[in-house]
C-alpha cells in the first residue's frame, strides 16, 4: 500500500502541477490573447492614418494637378496674347495711335514750325552763298532765332504732352490686359476698313 500511496502522492503532485501549468498557461493565453487585440487594434489604427495619410497626399495630388493644368491654359493663352502682340497688337497699336485725332493735331502743329525752320535755313544758307560773306544781317539771325524757339516751343509740348490715345492703349491694357486692348483696336481696324 505504500507503493500505491506513493503514486497516489505523486499522482496528485503531478496533478497539482499540472493544474498550475494549467492556470499559467491560461494566464499566458489571456496575455497574449490582450496583446493580440491590442496589436491588431494598432493594426488597425496604423491602417486608418496610413489610409488618412494616403487620401491627404491624393487631395495634394489632385490639387497640384488641378493647379498644373489651370498654370498650363493661362500659359497657353498669355502665348497666345503674345503672338496676337507680335503679329497684330503692335502694328494695330501704332497704327491708332498714327489715325489718333491727337496725333494729326499734333503733326498739324509740328509741320508748319518745321517747315519755317527749314525754309528759313535755307534762305539763310542761299543769302550766305550769295554774299559770300560771314555777315548776316541781325532781323536774319533774329527771325531765325524765333523760328528756333517756335520749333522747340512745338517739339516740348510733343514731348512733354502724352496723347491721350496712348492713354487709352494703357489704360485698356491696365484694365485687362489684352482683351480689351484686342478689342480696341479691332474696333479701329473694323472702322478703319468701312
Amino acid at each position: 500500500m505504500e507503493k500505491f500511496r506513493i503514486d497516489t502522492d505523486f499522482v496528485s503532485q503531478v496533478q497539482e502541477r499540472y493544474q498550475s501549468l494549467a492556470v499559467e498557461l491560461e494566464a499566458s493565453n489571456a496575455k497574449a490573447q490582450a496583446k493580440q487585440v491590442k496589436l491588431e487594434e494598432r493594426e488597425e489604427q496604423l491602417r486608418k492614418l496610413q489610409q488618412a495619410r494616403l487620401k491627404e497626399a491624393e487631395s495634394a495630388l489632385d490639387q497640384s494637378n488641378a493647379e498644373i493644368d489651370s498654370l498650363t491654359s493661362r500659359l497657353a493663352g498669355l502665348q497666345g496674347d503674345r503672338n496676337w502682340l507680335i503679329t497684330n497688337g503692335l502694328v494695330g497699336a501704332f497704327d491708332y495711335l498714327r489715325q489718333s485725332e491727337s496725333f494729326v493735331t499734333l503733326l498739324d502743329r509740328l509741320s508748319p514750325a518745321a517747315y519755317k525752320s527749314e525754309h528759313h535755313d535755307g534762305l539763310y544758307e542761299g543769302y550766305f552763298r550769295c554774299q559770300q560773306t560771314d555777315r548776316t544781317t541781325p532781323e536774319f539771325q533774329e527771325n531765325r532765332g524765333k523760328l528756333t524757339a517756335e520749333m522747340a516751343d512745338d517739339l516740348e509740348v510733343a514731348y512733354n504732352d502724352p496723347l491721350p490715345a496712348y492713354a487709352e492703349l494703357v489704360d485698356k491694357v491696365a484694365e485687362d490686359n489684352v482683351d480689351s486692348l484686342r478689342q480696341l483696336l479691332d474696333v479701329a481696324e473694323e472702322s478703319g476698313e468701312e
